[in-house]
């Protein structure tokens, strides 16, 4: 489903929520399998692609979460960490993708090789320093704390994150919702926030409104990771719009999780059309075979937003955006002259 279409592909962008863990080239999958010595089902891409991929429809978030086992696992080297983040890069700015924000959960995806963390970060840093002067973009970081890691988990990223806050802006609170209570992790969500880091929660994505209520009155995030099920409570809608949070939409992610049963139904514009600001984003690009230029072509095709409405989206990306103002707009002035920001 990848596009390049030019009617998206030359419109500049703003990406808030994307995985490092879901954006691995299956061809990378394979040359770190060979280098380190790692066991594939396959070393063709086309084979190993559907091992790798999600093509179709799956029956929940927790079958497509599994699909993660192979990408995870080619996580040997804080040099693998530098390749995999610099191609993401790469890929992003091929799409024209100017402002661009990438999470990762340090606890997860470092864990299965027992890489130092510090070092790790260090291969994103030099990606990211190289990205921003080659492609001309501005890129910004956030760390997740997994909820399936538990409690504990979430204390040590945060510390983390909180001892290097200069590199990390915010903080992301990930994974099942249902089997993992946000209560246990608010302890750690507010020290984040005391010490000026930014976050965002992964809430009413499977989920019903209830769940982001009771996550915005628990914790109060600056944002929030999908949310797309406050459509079915116009209080939930409300509140929201209230507590003027962003919403990172994503909508081809959302229906291979059956979070909506057919992307026509994706409520993406008529959240837009109630005033909630809502984003438009890929999620996990690699994984789920797309790209941001899809999300535009589902958004604008698909669910029949204009092309002034997915600019607002940009504009909403880009006030929501974690990266410091002085960064992000030099290239919001540079970029997206047509609509200057209404801050």
């Amino acid at each position: 489903m990848k596009n390049f279409d030019a009617r998206y592909n030359n419109l500049p962008k703003t990406e808030i929520h994307c995985h490092l863990e879901g954006a691995i080239r299956t061809q990378t999958i394979i040359d770190i399998a060979k280098e380190y010595g790692l066991s594939l089902p396959s070393y063709e891409v086309s084979k190993l692609d559907h091992h790798v991929k999600v093509f179709g429809q799956w029956r929940d978030l927790h079958a497509v979460l599994g699909a993660f086992t192979i990408a995870q696992n080619s996580i040997a080297s804080p040099e693998v960490v530098e390749r995999i983040a610099w191609e993401l890069f790469e890929d992003s700015a091929r799409q024209n993708i100017r402002l661009f924000e990438v999470r990762f959960s340090p606890d997860w995806a470092f864990s299965g090789h027992r890489l130092n963390w510090d070092a790790a970060l260090d291969g994103i840093l030099r990606a990211k320093e190289r990205a921003e002067k080659e492609f001309d973009m501005v890129i910004g970081l956030i760390a997740i704390t997994s909820r399936s890691k538990g409690p504990e988990s979430c204390v040590k990223t945060v510390d983390w994150a909180i001892r290097h806050k200069d590199q990390i802006l915010g903080i992301d609170l990930a994974d099942s919702e249902r089997d993992f209570p946000l209560r246990e992790f608010v302890p750690s969500i507010m020290k984040a926030k005391d010490a000026g880091l930014k976050v965002t929660i992964h809430t009413g994505e499977d989920s019903p409104a209830s769940f982001v209520v009771d996550t915005i009155k628990l914790a109060s995030p600056d944002r929030i990771g999908h949310g797309i099920h406050i459509i079915e409570d116009m209080a939930a809608v409300e509140l929201v719009k209230e507590r003027g949070i962003t919403l990172e939409i994503n909508p081809w992610s959302n229906y291979l999780t059956s979070s909506v049963r057919t992307i026509e139904e994706h409520p993406l514009k008529e959240l837009f059309d109630l005033g909630v600001r809502v984003t438009i984003n890929s999620d996990d690009p690699e994984v789920l075979d797309t790209n941001l230029n899809n999300e535009y072509r589902i958004a604008h095709e698909t669910l029949g937003m204009s092309m002034s409405d997915i600019a607002t989206c940009n504009r909403y990306s880009f006030e929501a955006s974690f990266i410091p103002n002085e960064k992000k707009q030099k290239v919001w002035n540079k970029y997206f002259q047509d609509m200057p920001p209404r801050v």
